[in-house]
């Protein structure tokens, strides 16, 4: 294969809650993947319905898989420790994840694969459709950056030039240090807090100009669709904790640590969260203290609405 010795194994990792009317039609389409080595994992994050029974039936439609198909049950702990749950169980050369409630195209992984060797990278990032109700398919390419090494990817993650989905990117296994690796604690940005720690120390980040994943918009019930304000609030507290606790002298902090504080203070301005802001004095002085930045992703109208707030915490000795 390809002149390869053996054909490297991916380990593909699903979250399962609340997914009832789409996780078949997910599994069928990873049980069908042209690539011969994938390691299936399913985390059943205590999910109350009968995804995990219509799940259970899908695998013995594909008895052929059953060996290579590992499922996690635990407790609701929500999207990131799921995805942790699988990363702990997880043996392949690359590893990648999947939303229970999208599908994906039948060269998924084979693609993926194929490009990473050919190009000797440790991640490979794809294009991706879009999937309204009732709709066609919309491609949505993801952008090209450099320099092509996971410092630039990361960086053009802070600056919107590419998302930060697990679910577009193959990535070797060996860039996770889950033994120190911050987790974050809420579902909402919570891929920006991984992949700025998974990507920063790859050597070679390449783009797979082709849509491969199909990303369910909309769905009713799904992160996505949740109320704002609370979207804002636990991404603000994921973007501030990140903050807090990673080196500052050191690794992604250097490269993109004003990245990360512009949008954990917007986001906790934006929905006046001062009881969450106030838990980090450090974070509010310097935000209070910043010079603007033009081209990143918090524009410099936002900047100066999160530095009015954060000089008026410390004028009013909110926080000091």
């Amino acid at each position: 294969m390809m002149g390869m010795e053996t054909a490297p194994t991916v380990s593909v990792i699903v979250p399962i809650y609340n997914v009832e009317a789409y996780v078949r039609q997910c599994a069928v389409s990873l049980f069908q993947q042209t690539w011969p080595e994938i390691e299936f994992i399913f985390v059943d994050d205590g999910s109350p319905d009968r995804s995990i029974d219509i799940l259970m039936a899908t695998i013995q439609e594909y008895p052929d898989k059953e060996s290579g198909t590992i499922i996690i049950r635990q407790e609701n702990k929500g999207l990131p420790a799921a995805r942790m749950a699988g990363l702990a169980k997880a043996t392949g050369e690359y590893v990648i994840h999947v939303d229970p409630d999208d599908w994906v195209e039948l060269d998924y992984i084979d693609s993926l694969v194929r490009k990473a060797v050919e190009e000797d990278a440790d991640v490979v990032y794809c294009d991706y459709f879009k999937e309204y109700a009732g709709k066609p398919s919309v491609i949505d390419p993801e952008g090209d950056f450099v320099p092509l090494d996971g410092k630039g990817a990361v960086k053009a993650i802070h600056n919107s030039v590419i998302r930060a989905y697990m679910w577009d990117k193959l990535v070797k296994r060996d860039l996770y240090d889950l033994d120190n690796m911050i987790v974050p604690e809420y579902g909402f940005h919570e891929d920006i807090v991984f992949q700025t720690q998974i990507l920063y120390n790859a050597k070679k980040c390449c783009h797979l100009r082709k849509p491969l994943y199909h990303y369910r918009q909309r769905r009713k019930g799904a992160l996505t669709g949740a109320s704002l304000i609370r979207t804002r609030k636990h991404s603000a507290a994921n973007m501030l904790a990140l903050y807090d606790a990673l080196p500052k002298d050191q690794g992604p902090a250097t490269l993109c640590g004003m990245d990360i504080l512009m949008r954990g203070g917007w986001y906790s301005c934006i929905v006046l969260d001062f009881k969450l802001l106030s838990k980090y004095p450090e974070a509010v002085r310097i935000l209070s203290e910043m010079d603007y930045v033009k081209g990143c992703r918090v524009p410099v109208s936002k900047q100066i609405y999160t530095k009015f707030c954060c000089k008026f915490l410390r004028a009013s000795h909110i926080v000091k």
